[in-house]
């Protein structure tokens, strides 16, 4: 018996050039080959329609059936016949939802229980309406009619598992899990959504009333820049800023101030040393930084007027110490303010400053 087959087509790309010496093209070409049928998709595809004609006649059956059954009442028969649908649909959707749960026995579970209960109900009715006609004749074509969903759901139910795969446990266990894991971002995906949501609302209502609370507040000593004058200014510092610069010097034990004020500018938020210097007491017990008293030699040695840029300055320090950083960033803070950045002090000693 020779192997039977059919033909299909497909296309590949070929080389190709209309005459000698012309440019060669890779273009399209059709061909056919032959392959062997499958007849297991085969069949499976002559079951599934087979399988569909049968539930569409059931679900016929019995929507005409119980229908009838529910038109006695008085209501409108569309009404009456539309609701004889649900019973069979339920069934139905029940077997759909334990096919998309076949690799979670325990999901599949409740469906499955939904669909048996369902379809008892969906029978019953039928076989009533089928008694209400009276005689033996009525109440055989009533439990006649009942079998037919029952034939329909008994063949879904064996197209359903021949279409489907047994794992074993160790597979069940890492398809459930990987199921798990997958769920569990889609939930955080929805969460974040909600959040944001929620954030944007807040923020509107906050615009809207004028109700955005204002930072907690903390209150440090800092350091007088003049020798000569108080002992220190009470200075406001937020809280936000305060639980930043003590986590940097939780992380960062022997780093400078200079170094904690950079690392959190870089983070965006700004601060200067001598908050940093005021907070750390209380948290590492660190003495003041070796760079304020070096910084305030080398300010007295280095002269600048009032008007003096931050260029001027610099150039002034690298006369005084030579372009170590590190000494000349606390000299220029102090005359310019503490917002002078680190990167500023270095640009400035490596573009403009020639020594």
């Amino acid at each position: 018996m020779s192997l039977r087959t059919r033909k299909i087509t497909r296309n590949r790309l070929t080389p190709f050039s209309p005459f000698p010496g012309a440019p060669v093209e890779m273009v399209e070409e059709e061909y056919t080959i032959d392959v062997p049928l499958d007849w297991d998709r085969a069949v499976l595809v002559g079951v599934a329609a087979g399988t569909s004609l049968l539930l569409a006649l059931a679900v016929a059956w019995s929507t005409d059936s119980i229908g009838s059954l529910l038109a006695l009442s008085g209501v409108l028969p569309p009404v009456a016949y539309g609701v004889a649908a649900v019973f069979d649909l339920a069934w139905i959707i029940c077997m759909a939802l334990e096919w998309i749960a076949r690799h979670d026995p325990r999901r599949a579970r409740a469906p499955r229980i939904g669909g048996i209960i369902a379809l008892g109900i969906s029978m019953a009715a039928i076989a009533a309406n089928g008694a209400r006609a009276g005689g033996k004749t009525g109440l055989a074509v009533g439990v006649i009619g009942a079998l037919v969903s029952l034939i329909a759901k008994g063949v879904w139910t064996l197209a359903i598992r021949a279409t489907s795969r047994e794992l074993s446990p160790v597979a069940q266990q890492y398809v459930a899990r990987r199921q798990a894991a997958a769920g569990a971002e889609l939930a955080m995906a929805q969460i974040e959504r909600q959040l944001q949501r929620s954030r944007g609302q807040l923020a509107a209502y906050r615009e809207a009333y004028g109700s955005t609370p204002e930072p907690e507040t903390v209150t440090v000593e800092r350091p007088s820049p003049d020798p000569d004058g108080p002992s220190g200014q009470p200075v406001r510092t937020t809280a936000t800023v305060r639980s930043a610069v003590r986590a940097a010097l939780t992380t960062m034990p022997d780093a400078s101030t200079a170094d904690i004020v950079e690392q959190l500018a870089r983070v965006g938020i700004d601060t200067d040393e001598d908050t940093v210097q005021a907070l750390s007491e209380p948290v590492s017990g660190q003495h003041p930084d070796s760079q304020d008293s070096s910084s305030a030699t080398v300010l007295a040695l280095a002269p600048h007027a009032p008007d003096d840029t931050i260029t001027d300055t610099v150039r002034s320090a690298v006369r005084t110490v030579g372009r170590d950083l590190d000494a000349i960033l606390p000299v220029v803070r102090r005359v310019h303010g503490t917002g002078v950045l680190r990167d500023t002090v270095r640009r400035i000693l490596s573009d403009r400053v020639t020594g």
